[in-house]
């Protein structure tokens, strides 16, 4: 019950200390930089309007700088043409009542279209609308200023800010990723064949197909490392992989070559049953712990 509430409600996962205390105090210098230079182009009463999206910004790109939502592109063009549709709704549609939700409805479909979703350019659109007399006097300054000058700000402050640790990058892509040792279930699978199946998704994944593959293969290796804890591997016993017809085959481990890398670890087996009957032939402790399925005894 506890699983399926937790499920419903899409609790986040955790992350390390280091990473939250990170985000926090870029989140927190980039917002003081950003509020003083709304203030200075549009005053207190401006600067109310326009903040809130440059904080829901300054979450993504410090929080999730590694995320699809938060590359320069969706940073600066989700912003940007958000601000561009916000200002012409409020200039040619007069009841607010339904200039806001149009140009919030409008500024997601832009956004969809260039490729360049940021949910924080919703807030931007909805600002030019609710914004009050200042905002409406900047007319399409807006955009420039204070959206583009605050974006130029939030972008800077990101770039130099995430840069200075080796677990994090800005923009994404200066993340480079060491393989974690690929295995023959995952090591045939592609950047295309990630990208492909996300497409085939209908789904919105807010991570790039570097990070997904990655997270694919961390996964593929955490299942063999638990494979070869859980495996035990006895001199003169018999293993099966219990696969149908042809393809099924008795081993008997007959002889081991120990080596702390599973991938090192030698076995000697005979093939007691099954295609190259009374052969022996040798692989790795990971090979052979992934072939087999169970331990067996012959009848007596």
């Amino acid at each position: 019950m506890i699983k399926e509430v937790i499920r419903f409600l899409g609790l986040q996962s955790n992350v390390v200390n280091s990473e939250k205390t990170v985000a926090t105090i870029g989140g927190m210098l980039a917002i003081f930089c950003c509020f003083y230079a709304t203030i200075y182009f549009t005053g207190d009463a401006g600067s109310v309007a326009i903040l809130p999206s440059m904080g829901a910004s300054a979450v993504l790109l410090f929080a999730v700088p590694h995320g699809q939502l938060s590359t320069p592109w969706a940073f600066f063009a989700g912003n940007i043409l958000s601000a561009i549709v916000g200002v012409t709704c409020a200039t040619f549609i007069d009841s607010m009542l339904i200039a806001a939700p149009v140009a919030v409805a409008l500024s997601i479909l832009v956004m969809h279209l260039t490729r360049s979703l940021h949910p924080p350019g919703g807030a931007t659109a909805l600002a030019a609308v609710i914004g009050g007399p200042t905002i409406h006097g900047l007319g399409y300054w807006y955009v420039i200023t204070p959206t583009l000058i605050n974006c130029s700000i939030l972008f800077l402050i990101a770039m130099i800010f995430n840069n200075l640790f080796s677990w994090r990058r800005y923009p994404q892509s200066f993340m480079h990723y060491q393989s974690v040792g690929y295995h023959p279930d995952t090591r045939r699978i592609k950047m295309q064949h990630i990208h492909e199946a996300i497409k085939r998704s209908d789904l919105v994944v807010d991570a790039s197909d570097e990070q997904i593959k990655r997270v694919v293969d961390l996964a593929d290796a955490i299942y063999h490392e638990e494979l070869i804890e859980q495996f035990v591997l006895e001199l003169g016993a018999f293993y099966t992989n219990s696969k149908p017809g042809r393809q099924w085959a008795v081993r008997q481990v007959i002889d081991r070559r120990e080596h702390n890398d599973p991938s090192r670890y030698l076995v000697i087996y005979r093939i007691a049953d099954g295609d190259r009957k009374g052969t022996t032939d040798t692989c790795s402790l990971q090979e052979f712990a992934e072939w087999s399925n169970e331990k067996m005894r012959p009848k007596k």
